[in-house]
């Protein structure tokens, strides 16, 4: 694979884990191994389903707007604002919701990457009833 430029605004919005995410880099297109590269556009009130990472780390870097992320079976909330950056470790229950007023933008970054080391939809805290997306 050779060094590549993307132009995020030339990357459609897709429909992930609930949520409007351009996936910028990924292993199915790019053939990534390691890292996968994706970024979220959240209006008020739009988020990510709960989901975990078996084996993928995943940064979040809050480029601008203002939101929560739960955090762990419990779903502990976490105020996030642009400039700041999340660490998640693998294996640990996550969803973001954009809590502001305006537009929320965070860039995501998974590794493993996805193709690797695959994730799960806690379709409900409660019951904690997992659907697993395999690679």
């Amino acid at each position: 694979m050779s060094v590549k430029v993307f132009n995020v605004k030339e990357i459609k919005i897709q429909e992930i884990l609930g949520g409007p995410i351009k996936p910028v880099i990924t292993n199915d297109k790019e053939g990534t191994k390691n890292q996968v590269v994706a970024l979220g556009v959240f209006k008020p009130g739009e988020g990510l389903y709960p989901h975990f990472h078996p084996q993928s780390e995943e940064i979040y870097f809050v480029l601008k707007g203002e939101g929560t992320v739960f955090v762990g079976e419990e779903r502990k909330p976490m105020k996030i604002k642009g400039g700041q950056v999340i660490y998640i470790p693998a294996n640990t229950h996550h969803c973001v919701t954009n809590t502001g007023r305006r537009e929320l933008q965070i860039a995501f970054f998974l590794s493993p990457g996805l193709k690797e080391a695959g994730y799960s939809i806690a379709m409900d805290y409660k019951t904690l009833e997992e659907k697993i997306i395999k690679p």
